[in-house]
C-alpha cells in the first residue's frame, strides 16, 4: 500500500468511520491498520495532554452518529485546513479534527 492510499484510508476511518470506532474496539474491524490509526491517535494525545474520552465525544459527537454529524466533521474538516488548524504526524498533514477523531478512536480502544 503506498502512503498516499495509507493516507486516504486512515482520512476515511477518521471522517467516515471514527465514530463506529468509539462504539466498536479496532480490534474488531478486519482490514484497518488498527496499529496505524491508534499510533496516529496516540500522537495527538501526546501532543495536546489533558483531552480525555469524555471530552472528545462530547465535542465531536455530541447527539451521538448520523449522517448530520458526518457532514458536520466534513465541515470541520474542511475548515480546520482553511485556517491553518493542523496536526503533522510523520510528516502527514491531517485537520484537527481528524487528529481528534483519531484519538478517540484510541482513547475508546484502550
Amino acid at each position: 500500500m503506498t502512503m498516499l492510499q495509507r493516507r486516504e484510508l486512515f482520512v476515511l476511518i477518521a471522517a467516515l468511520g471514527g465514530a463506529a470506532l468509539v462504539s466498536a474496539p479496532a480490534h474488531a474491524m478486519p482490514g484497518i491498520d488498527q496499529e496505524g490509526a491508534a499510533r496516529i491517535g496516540e500522537a495527538y494525545l501526546q501532543a495536546r495532554p489533558g483531552l480525555d474520552r469524555q471530552h472528545l465525544q462530547r465535542e465531536l459527537l455530541p447527539d451521538g452518529w448520523s449522517e448530520v454529524t458526518l457532514a458536520g466533521l466534513r465541515q470541520r474538516v474542511a475548515t480546520d485546513f482553511r485556517e491553518g488548524r493542523m496536526f503533522i504526524h510523520r510528516g502527514w498533514r491531517l485537520s484537527d479534527t481528524e487528529g481528534r477523531l483519531f484519538a478517540l478512536a484510541a482513547l475508546s480502544d484502550a
